[in-house]
């Protein structure tokens, strides 16, 4: 630390201090009694930096401005849309327009509750920290030099998850379509996307009707199936009967990054295994956030599809439809499978706990052994040291003895 304030301290010398030789006056006069003088070319320093902060406030607010613009057109359009769907859209159930909930200058939700086969709906908007200029260029190195997964100046998205009722439940597994050009920064990081397996077929899309551009996961062939129609001619009612395959052919398909159906949550538990009964089963749309008119009516079709899909499911988990209904065998699977992933997730925690256990016990003998020493004469303290320098060196010649030999 000291190197690094004498490193810095001329700088702040240059910054803090005034100038001494003279300059023209401005202004002089006096104040409280106390004669000034005003001569600006002696703060040309602290000037420019005056001028970089308000040119900095002036960026976060131009920024500001431009994210709310951006994302005007689709909340007006998106939030009609669910209101023909939804008893209420928005926080405030009074409130005739939906109200868009901003946390903070790139982030916003949307909020919807009050329709059948769905508990509540959430709308997240990521947009681009246009308000802050020192992170965008930081994301921008940070994504050329590192290369990362998940890009820190990514695109902006929409994510919409739908959380269904939790009784009756569809016990479906865990199905997803993602966007090739996608597919690692949606699988990244995600316990939800470790239970399905994508399939590395050459033509597993093209053989189900599925555009090229999409990649399959899945955790079960019959899983599959069900969403998809069979391979050939023999799932053509199936895919009728949803319309999935003909929406993502269509224009909407484009804006898609990925559409998942899980009961895992996204990121893995930190203390135990969710139970079966506490599991949310859920729906996920991640699109790209509509620009154009074009592109808000392909997003409306998304929203359509994926309110579609819930009638499905809720017609399925009734006994009222057997249209997405799963072979007794693959349930069996698909409990084992989850039996297995707890059963695994809490060795991972009970190792963990058995280290900051240990960790714990080794702090406490080192605190005591501390104090006990502490208690001892200056002389015998002196000795202890003598014989633990002993000690080590003798260790480390043995070391070099057998690294030798």
């Amino acid at each position: 630390m000291e190197r690094l304030w004498t490193a810095l301290q001329p700088i702040a010398q240059r910054l803090t201090n005034v100038p001494k030789e003279e300059a023209p006056v401005v202004w002089e006069g006096t104040i409280m009694n106390v004669k000034l003088a005003f001569r600006p070319a002696q703060f040309y320093v602290q000037g420019a930096l005056v001028a970089l902060s308000v040119l900095y406030l002036l960026i976060a607010f131009a920024g500001r401005a431009v994210n709310r613009w951006r994302v005007r057109a689709w909340h007006q359009r998106f939030g009609a849309a669910l209101q023909k769907e939804f008893v209420q859209v928005g926080a405030d159930a009074a409130s005739a327009q939906p109200v868009l909930l901003w946390n903070g200058p790139n982030e916003a939700c949307l909020f919807a509750t009050g329709r059948r086969g769905i508990d509540t709906l959430h709308a997240n908007v990521w947009l681009r920290p246009w308000h802050d200029i020192l992170y965008i260029c930081v994301s921008l190195l940070y994504d050329v030099l590192a290369l990362p997964a998940v890009p820190w100046f990514g695109p902006e998205t929409v994510t919409v998850q739908m959380a269904l009722p939790s009784s009756p439940r569809v016990n479906g597994g865990t199905f997803a379509i993602i966007g090739k050009t996608e597919l690692v920064p949606a699988r990244h990081g995600r316990y939800d996307m470790l239970f399905a397996k994508v399939l590395d077929a050459e033509n597993a899309s093209r053989a189900r009707g599925l555009d090229e551009r999409f990649a399959i996961a899945t955790e079960s062939g019959d899983i599959t199936d069900k969403w998809l129609g069979e391979v050939g001619p023999r799932g053509d009612a199936q895919r009728a009967k949803l319309g999935l395959i003909d929406t993502l052919n269509s224009n909407a398909g484009r804006l898609l990054v990925s559409l998942l159906f899980t009961d895992q949550p996204r990121l893995q538990p930190e203390y135990e295994a969710v139970p079966e009964t506490q599991r949310v089963e859920r729906l996920e749309l991640t699109m790209r956030l509509p620009r154009t008119a074009v592109q808000l009516e392909g997003s409306v079709q998304l929203l359509t599809l994926c309110m579609d899909l819930i009638d499905a499911l809720h017609l399925t988990a009734t006994g009222k439809s057997k249209l997405m209904a799963l072979r007794p065998e693959t349930h069996v699977a698909l409990k084992k499978t989850r039996a297995e992933a707890a059963e695994a997730l809490s060795e991972i925690l009970m190792r963990d706990t058995k280290a900051e256990a240990a960790e714990a016990a080794e702090e406490e003998r080192l605190r005591l052994q501390k104090e006990k020493f502490d208690k001892l004469s200056p002389a015998e303290q002196a000795k202890r040291k003598e014989l633990a320098k002993r000690r080590s060196q003798r260790k480390a010649q043995m070391k070099e003895m057998r690294r030798r030999m």
